[in-house]
């Protein structure tokens, strides 16, 4: 496969969360293609925070573009400056108190390639402790609880926990800890 070549590049919107360009573009069959819209964002974190008896802590928000409740993992964006484990320690903190002894990266995938420049760091963490309290953004409301993975499961199936992204980041780390450990799930 050969790469799209960028001829020019326009930002049409840039802000605090966000910066939108419009590429031209040269396909490798030599067609242009204007405008092609890129989605630039600062990379993402996913925690998957589990007890030792395996069960995995929740947040449910409201999600206003959806107009919908959704159940998910802790996460959040990765500051420019922060590492994506600072990030997500940071997260796991902000929206449920609790912090973490141990991390494990278990992957960093793209959110959506086809459109969007950032990836996805997932975690685990492990060793909790609920020693904080809540550091939530002016419009954050989050509840968090610990479930079962058969729990979450019939979340995603009900579609209470109904985030694609979020969905992916639970079954990869669910497949983590079955390798490292034959007794989950």
């Amino acid at each position: 496969m050969r790469p799209w070549r960028k001829i020019d590049s326009v930002h049409v919107l840039q802000d605090r969360w966000l910066s939108v360009r419009a590429d031209e573009c040269e396909l490798p069959n030599g067609k242009k293609l204007k405008p092609f819209y890129v989605i630039e964002e600062n990379d993402w974190v996913h925690v998957f925070a589990v007890k030792p008896e395996w069960d995995v802590l929740t947040v449910t928000q409201y999600r206003y573009a959806a107009n919908v409740v959704c159940t998910e993992l802790p996460g959040g964006i990765v500051n420019d400056g922060e590492t994506p484990l600072e990030a997500a320690a940071r997260e796991l903190l902000e929206e449920t108190g609790f912090t973490a002894a141990r991390w494990t990266l278990v992957a960093s995938v793209y959110a959506n390639p086809a459109r969007q420049t950032n990836l996805i760091h997932i975690f685990i963490a492990e060793e909790l402790d609920e020693g904080g309290l809540q550091k939530l953004d002016e419009a954050e409301e989050i509840e968090h609880a610990f479930v079962t993975p058969d729990e979450a499961k019939s979340k995603i199936r009900d579609g209470t926990f109904s985030q694609s992204l979020h969905i992916a980041s639970f079954y990869l780390c669910l497949e983590h800890l079955s390798a490292r450990d034959s007794d989950v799930c």
